[in-house]
């Protein structure tokens, strides 16, 4: 009879995981011929490994025993996830030994991790009193002991702490709350300190506060919750409770509207909407006659909204889930009498799954400190509007939402994309130091604001802005931008539950000519798809960048959008300078086609004010715009190239993903010269080239794209007080000189390298 047969016949045998561990030891022990055998399970809820069963050690010291993980080889075992084989422990500079095991008697050591889908559970020991160097095939063999013990030992704790009623459900929660990230970045998991974890930088800045968890965790309601007070009582509790949530929701509506612009308010109405559903109502009511608690009722007819939205392939509805789960957390915490969960964010680092508008707006509307997500890139346009609105955030960090918990406190970095759980007092004090250097470093470039742009060997630039929300532009005239030179029109749709009418467009992109009267400013037509979404599925766009029915090939399909939004753009104007820029834009007769559309737009204008010509713009963010920039170019009357849709498509990285976020490298020499290519096809024909991708606001690579001659560029409205320092402090024309040479390395880090020595960073840097 083999070892694994004799095992399976334990488990049918015994009725509790103490009596499958004894024997478990027992079999290992006498089928390997070996003296000890112990096996240690991981407490989640302190981080602590415990000796659970043994044979050959002190049977006294089981229960007793515990390590931290790390702690000895054991411990070193379960941290690192791999096997450790020793012939003669007592040597081994992570020796450890409990007197009151006796385990000073034996020299050699095997240790086998037991886990389950990358999370560490345990681990499996053997022992001989002489010295032994363990073969692969024993290695091996414990291994897959392991590997099948480890499933039946896990289904015993989850049983036995379904038994155990609320002391198992915290054990239950713990494990719901392990992560195996952090072991694989090699944490002491005893003391849960400095975890280190890496994300996209998405916003810079440096913030320091304790967590609130937002979006992601849900909670149960069980009946003693909330004894049933009679049908009158929890009606009544119930609509004081969505009295007070809609107050919640509209003391935020008016933050954002003092805090940022009345745009951004509306963001909310999805909520007022959900609090204001007959339907939603006469489900809580019914079940509430039916003799349950206001809190199970809310929690019930919420869930079953949330399934019916679970149920939907369409990824906007399942999106609104969340914000399902949200409402019915401010709801709860009324009716339960906790802390409502608007509050939390005051003063304090929002971890979150993904990056939603109206999350970034409570932020900044509430005094949140910084925004941390589990999924997302750092050129979604939720980080762009983090970074419009100077709110540090870090994006894609995986697991994140597991791994912190109520009460930890974290450092975030958006200039580095590092977060760090529970930090020491040596990290907080170094992560101090560095936020006062970049806060001087700040007031140093303050200084730049209303100078020209210029290189230190004098070569005159145009720097503008881009804008996606009313506040850029206040920032964007502080800051020193000659204009506008891409404004992103969709977060006024975005920010809406319905399309917004002509005469709201023209009050929204007024502003723009209130803040720049003699321009440039540059209106890109709406541009949906890919992270960027109308509600209710007004416009069915393709979330899947791949898909490509995004943008213009939506427009074409719904010309009274296009033209109402083209008239808008004419009345704001006014008769001033007006560019609109077409976006995604991949052949001559998608180019042609637009524009006569935008011309019968403006034709149809009965004020002679809205019927000036305005000047076209073709976007370059296709490879197959790249091939034919020449012909559009002279279709334009000038070429935007957006560099981060250009990367995404060139490269085939969806801009969303952070497991894709190495590769979506700027500095890939066929991106570099795709740009190239566009600028030498442009100027054949006379006619300037921006770039208004997120590339433009690092320095090194401004330097870059001007020297291959690109004529203006459109940056975050925050970067440029820096990027306008840098510049004045670096020479162009050394580049300039040897730029074919430069674009004509074969490799990114090659590239990347090149400029670097071209130009090094300083001690002030």
């Amino acid at each position: 009879m083999n070892l694994l047969h004799r095992l399976s016949l334990v488990v049918q045998r015994s009725h509790s995981l103490a009596a499958i561990l004894d024997s478990t030891v027992e079999i290992i022990a006498e089928e390997m011929e070996m003296d000890v055998c112990s096996i240690y399970l991981l407490d989640p809820a302190d981080w602590q490994l415990r000796l659970m069963a043994t044979h050959g050690l002190e049977k006294s010291a089981v229960g007793k025993v515990r390590l931290g993980m790390g702690k000895g080889l054991t411990g070193t075992v379960v941290a690192e996830m791999r096997s450790l084989a020793v012939e003669d422990a007592s040597s081994h500079p992570g020796y450890l030994y409990f007197p009151e095991t006796r385990e000073e008697r034996y020299k050699s050591y095997l240790g086998v991790p037991m886990a389950i889908r990358n999370r560490p559970v345990g681990a499996i020991v053997v022992q001989t009193m002489e010295r032994r160097a363990y073969s692969q095939q024993d290695i091996e063999t414990l291994a897959s002991i392991a590997a099948q013990l480890v499933g039946i030992v896990e289904n015993a704790r989850i049983i036995e702490a379904l038994d155990r009623g609320e002391e198992g459900g915290r054990y239950l929660q713990e494990i719901r709350s392990w992560h195996a990230g952090e072991r694989a970045r090699g944490v002491e998991a005893d003391a849960r300190v400095n975890v280190q974890l890496s994300g996209g930088a998405a916003s810079g800045g440096i913030a320091m506060g304790e967590v609130a968890l937002r979006g992601d965790r849900e909670r149960g309601i069980e009946p003693k919750d909330a004894p049933f007070q009679g049908a009158e009582e929890e009606t009544r509790r119930v609509r004081d409770a969505l009295q007070r949530t809609q107050s919640d929701i509209v003391k935020i509506q008016k933050d954002a509207e003092r805090e940022i612009d009345e745009e951004h308010a509306l963001i909310f109405s999805s909520y007022l909407l959900l609090l204001n559903d007959e339907v939603l109502l006469e489900r809580i009511e019914r079940s509430i006659e039916s003799g349950v608690t206001a809190p199970i009722a809310v929690f019930g007819a919420l869930e079953e909204f949330k399934n019916q939205l679970a149920k939907v392939a369409d990824s906007y509805i399942r999106d609104r889930i969340e914000d399902i789960l949200d409402l019915r957390g401010r709801i709860l915490a009324h009716l339960l009498e906790e802390k409502p969960v608007s509050s939390e964010v005051t003063d304090r680092i929002v971890v979150a799954r993904r990056t939603p508008p109206s999350l970034i707006i409570e932020l900044k509307a509430e005094g949140g400190r910084a925004l941390v997500t589990e999924v997302g890139g750092v050129t979604s346009h939720g980080a762009l509007l983090a970074r419009s609105m100077g709110i540090p955030a870090v994006t894609g960090v995986q697991g994140i939402t597991s791994i912190v918990r109520g009460g930890d406190r974290l450092i975030v970095d958006g200039s580095s994309g590092t977060v760090v759980v529970n930090p020491t007092v040596e990290t907080l004090e170094r992560y101090e130091r560095k936020a006062r250097r970049s806060d001087r470093r700040h007031q140093e470039t303050l200084a730049y604001c209303n100078l020209p742009a210029r290189t230190a060997d004098g070569k005159r630039l145009t720097l503008l802005a881009n804008i996606g929300v009313a506040a850029d532009l206040g920032l964007a005239k502080k800051n020193g931008a000659q204009g506008v030179g891409l404004y992103r029109t969709e977060f006024s749709f975005i920010l809406r539950e319905y399309f917004p009418t002509r005469e709201e467009q023209v009050r929204i992109y007024r502003k723009a000519y209130e803040t720049f009267p003699e321009g440039p400013i540059h209106f890109r037509l709406l541009d949906l798809g890919g992270d960027k979404f109308l509600p209710q599925g007004t416009l069915d766009a393709s979330r899947d960048p791949f898909h490509g029915y995004r943008s213009i090939r939506v427009l074409r399909d719904h010309p009274e959008v296009l033209r109402d939004q083209v008239q808008a753009f004419a009345l704001a104007a006014a008769g001033r300078p007006l560019s609109i820029l077409i976006p995604m834009v991949s052949s001559l007769e998608e180019l042609q086609e637009i524009r006569a559309m935008i011309d019968d737009a403006i034709g149809q204008l009965p004020d002679r004010r809205g019927r000036q010509s305005p000047q076209i713009g073709a976007m370059i963010e296709l490879p197959a715009a790249v091939e034919i920039a020449g012909s559009l170019a002279e279709e334009s009357d000038c070429l935007s190239i957006g560099t981060n849709d250009l990367i995404q498509y060139a490269l085939a990285v969806d801009r969303e993903s952070s497991r894709l976020a190495g590769t979506r490298d700027p500095y890939h020499p066929a991106v570099l010269r795709m740009i190239r290519r566009t600028v030498l096809l442009a100027r054949e024909q006379g006619k300037p080239v921006s770039v208004c991708g997120e590339m433009a606001s690092r320095w090194r690579l401004a330097l870059l794209l001007f020297a291959m001659g690109v004529d203006s560029l459109s940056v975050t409205p925050g970067a440029l007080p820096e990027l306008k320092q840098r510049l004045a402090t670096h020479e162009l024309g050394p580049l300039e000189s040897r730029i074919d040479d430069v674009l004509a390395l074969p490799g990114a880090s090659q590239i990347r390298e090149d400029i670097s020595r071209m130009y090094p960073e300083t001690n002030r840097d």
